[in-house]
């Protein structure tokens, strides 16, 4: 009920304000609460401009009822993250991210994201493709070179170079020809091919490696490191012995530092002249063109051309 009460307020002064409950009924007189959505104005208007490419993590149990945060996470036009969305879960059934992908659908006005990353959920796997049946979607490379490491930990040891050849394969390959040649000839070279979790590396390949993903937009996203990064701040804040109305208000005061940091940017871009490496017609048409976040993050790969020979 104070949960109630707190978002018919926030709803008063913010007519765009949504919010969400999915309960179930205990007696004929009571229900118990299973999940809370909600998204702010800001929030949307943050999905209408940039909600092209959806980072989602569950993995951050924030509050002293052992419940799940689950964040919508995106990029802003600066490179920054922001919030979508938030969400409170009982649990990861395909049951709870249908309903939870069901009310974010309808928060944003049936705008469906072009791509999605993700971890290694079961119940995910199933619901995303029911509910967001367009859309591309990645798994955290992060997490299955981890788990690789953690299962596989004897292989790596007994070849003392297989983890640099492993990772190079894996972030470097420019081709999905050249990924698929050279992922066949290393396991032919350290005699893995017994080795089940390379096995199931394969058959997975093409949700994770990044060189399947070239053609799809993942702006500076590899993995959910978004989705973490969010919750870290989070937990800088909040302990399990929190409360979900003390959760709510730090949400705030985090939405409003986003808002903060994206007019600083505005104003920069728009007050400042761009530092140049060269005034090349490049550089000088891309100062025009990029905000100037973005801008340096190209100017960074121009100055890597010079170490390339053709």
């Amino acid at each position: 009920m104070q949960v109630l009460t707190y978002f018919r307020k926030r709803q008063a002064e913010d007519p765009r304000f949504y919010y969400a409950f999915k309960t179930v009924k205990v007696s004929d007189e009571a229900s118990k609460l299973l999940c809370i959505f909600w998204a702010d104005d800001y929030a949307r208007k943050m999905y209408d401009l940039y909600g092209d490419c959806l980072s989602f993590d569950t993995t951050f149990k924030t509050n002293r009822y052992n419940l799940q945060f689950a964040p919508f996470v995106g990029g802003t036009g600066h490179g920054h993250n922001c919030l979508f969305a938030c969400s409170i879960i009982e649990n990861e059934t395909a049951d709870t991210f249908q309903w939870l992908f069901e009310t974010f659908l309808h928060c944003m006005g049936g705008k469906s994201p072009s791509t999605i990353i993700t971890d290694e959920d079961a119940g995910m796997k199933t619901t995303i493709p029911l509910i967001f049946p367009h859309i591309y979607h990645r798994r955290c490379l992060f997490h299955i070179k981890k788990k690789a490491e953690e299962k596989c930990t004897r292989t790596f040891a007994v070849n003392k170079t297989l983890h640099d050849d492993f990772s190079d394969i894996i972030h470097n390959s420019l081709t999905v020809a050249e990924f698929e040649q050279l992922w066949t000839e290393m396991i032919q070279r350290y005699n893995i091919g017994h080795v089940k979790y390379f096995q199931i590396m394969w058959k997975k390949r093409k949700r994770f490696v990044p060189v399947y993903f070239k053609k799809n937009f993942f702006p500076f996203i590899h993995s959910t490191a978004r989705s973490e990064g969010t919750n870290a701040i989070f937990k800088d804040n909040i302990t399990s012995t929190h409360n979900v109305i003390s959760f709510l208000q730090e949400y705030q005061k985090i939405s409003e530092t986003i808002q903060d940091k994206e007019r600083e940017q505005d104003s920069i871009t728009r007050t400042t002249s761009p530092t140049f490496s060269a005034r090349s017609e490049l550089q000088i048409q891309a100062a025009k063109m990029y905000n100037r976040k973005i801008f340096y993050r190209f100017q960074k790969q121009i100055k890597f051309v010079l170490n390339v020979h053709v």
